[in-house]
């Protein structure tokens, strides 16, 4: 299934072209994981287990060299805090425009990571980390004629862990 996937970091202009993403960034792929620690407890009647806050990793993102880069690289430099970032992804929707089926926001971000890699022939690659301070993800289902049925957000504030 072909995806489109964008990237919009607050202040910094990409070279999408893409009409509804224009000046955004454009992305290969992105990742992000969460581990929930936890521990055996003992209690009466039988073993339980404790949890602590869930840890995030940072979200991992490929992306081309482009017009973006050396806002991208000075952010890092500086450890400047951009007030919000999103990444929106579309799937193709038969003859119709792609669809966007996932939305991930985030709220007070920092480049914490940069790295680039080039292949033969190859324009370089990016690999930006972003950490934040709240991240809400938000997928929206779709019925099968292709009609939004709505969406399905959920939410985590680490600055005041609350989660919704």
């Amino acid at each position: 299934m072909a995806t489109n996937m964008f990237l919009q970091l607050d202040g910094i202009t990409g070279g999408a072209t893409d009409e509804q993403h224009k000046d955004w960034i454009e992305i290969f792929s992105w990742s992000h994981s969460f581990d929930q620690p936890t521990m055996p407890i003992s209690k009466s009647g039988g073993q339980g287990v404790a949890t602590a806050m869930c840890n995030h990793s940072p979200i991992s993102i490929t992306k081309m060299l482009d017009e973006a880069t050396y806002a991208v690289l000075s952010r890092t430099w500086s450890g400047k805090v951009l007030p919000k970032a999103k990444i929106e992804c579309f799937r193709a929707a038969g003859e119709e425009k792609p669809v966007k089926y996932l939305e991930v926001s985030m709220e007070d971000v920092i480049i914490s990571n940069y790295s680039i890699s080039v292949g033969d022939d190859d324009i370089p690659s990016e690999h930006i980390a972003l950490t934040y301070g709240k991240v809400t993800y938000n997928h929206i289902p779709y019925k099968r004629s292709g009609e939004a049925k709505g969406n399905q957000p959920v939410y985590h504030d680490l600055r005041t862990n609350k989660v919704a």
